[in-house]
């Protein structure tokens, strides 16, 4: 059965942050241990730890990069990088599919994203989850499992109507909570499929992005929100093919790329646009490759004052001779906060709240 909020629960009940850990709490069933909890991402007073995805100019993965290839700032100061160690691995990914009324030109489009990953997914370690929303968000399946065809035959089953509002922080937040807690491999992240809106979450844009700093869960999504994105045809009563349009796109679903790429910054994802259904498999791939491939790098921050309070923000670079790396395209999570500081949030790094 989902897991989801009861209907009793209101906004009106009772205070929102109150009613927002309410929500998560029951959402997640009290969310357990994880079997391997390895963070894809750690630092402390001695060693910073951040994880780099690294693609070629034809937007291959960049295999065979090495220590000296690599540049690594913090708070604009150059650091020693003590060691670089490239990982591939089997992935736990969390689907995160959205079939709230806005997506209903697009619904089948989602779920055929979500198959061409399951189709593709090249290791037998590999393990998944699914999260679906709408009103609210729903755990349909509450643990990870390998067995592809399960999950297609759930996403088949359950995903067949686009209706409601639309709960998109409150469904990464329980999507990202699963993945942190429960995942067993190293290379871990969530896909989500939508138009980027938002107008029925209890957590908000603030709420969702300090969670996601925090959980060291990558975010990569595919944005559903533009006009020429997975375009909709029907057969008019002229008989001719109609380009469909969507009345129901309104304000939340226009501002929905800006909020996607704020979502996958803060974590080190990425945001994939499909301007043709054909562009679907490719981005899949791409995705599966990102999350299975990455280099570690760890450096020991040069320490100036530490009793300064403030986010330290990283930039790793390439340093290759001759523009031999021209064209290449680094992911990193940028900013963390070393153990033991006090954290002074930049609110207009944070977005605005809303």
């Amino acid at each position: 059965m989902p897991e989801h909020v009861p209907l009793k629960l209101t906004k009106s009940a009772l205070p929102k942050r109150c009613l927002a850990v309410i929500l998560f709490a029951l959402a997640t069933n009290l969310i357990g241990v994880g079997q391997n909890k390895i963070p894809r991402f750690t630092a402390s007073t001695e060693l910073v730890q951040v994880s780099v995805i690294a693609l070629d100019q034809q937007g291959r993965i960049a295999a065979d990069l090495t220590k000296q290839d690599f540049e690594v700032f913090e708070d604009g100061v150059k650091q020693d990088i003590v060691e670089c160690m490239s990982d591939t691995g089997p992935v736990s990914i969390a689907f995160v599919l959205d079939k709230s009324r806005s997506m209903r030109t697009n619904l089948p489009l989602v779920i055929k994203g979500a198959f061409n990953l399951l189709d593709t997914h090249l290791n037998a370690d590999d393990e998944f989850l699914l999260v679906a929303f709408d009103s609210r968000p729903q755990l349909i399946l509450p643990q990870f499992t390998g067995d592809a065809e399960t999950l297609k035959q759930l996403i088949s089953s359950r995903i067949v109507e686009a209706k409601g509002l639309t709960s998109l922080y409150d469904a990464i937040y329980l999507a990202v909570g699963n993945v942190k807690q429960k995942a067993k491999n190293a290379h871990r992240a969530v896909i989500v499929i939508t138009d980027g809106g938002d107008t029925n979450s209890i957590y908000s844009k603030r709420e969702t992005l300090e969670y996601l700093e925090e959980a060291e869960v990558p975010v990569f999504a595919v944005n559903a929100s533009e006009p020429n994105i997975f375009q909709t045809f029907v057969i008019g009563k002229s008989g001719k093919p109609e380009f469909v349009t969507e009345d129901a796109v309104g304000p939340a679903e226009r501002d929905g790329p800006k909020i996607l790429k704020e979502f996958a910054s803060a974590t080190g994802g990425a945001v994939f646009t499909a301007r043709q259904p054909e562009d679907i498999p490719r981005i899949m791939a791409v995705a599966y490759s990102l999350i299975s491939h990455q280099y570690t790098i760890s450096y020991k921050p040069h320490v100036t004052d530490p009793s300064v309070s403030h986010r330290h923000r990283i930039r790793v670079n390439l340093s290759g001779r001759d523009n031999r790396f021209a064209g290449y395209y680094l992911r990193y999570k940028q900013h963390y906060n070393r153990p033991g500081e006090k954290v002074n949030l930049d609110a207009s790094a944070r977005g605005d709240g809303n």
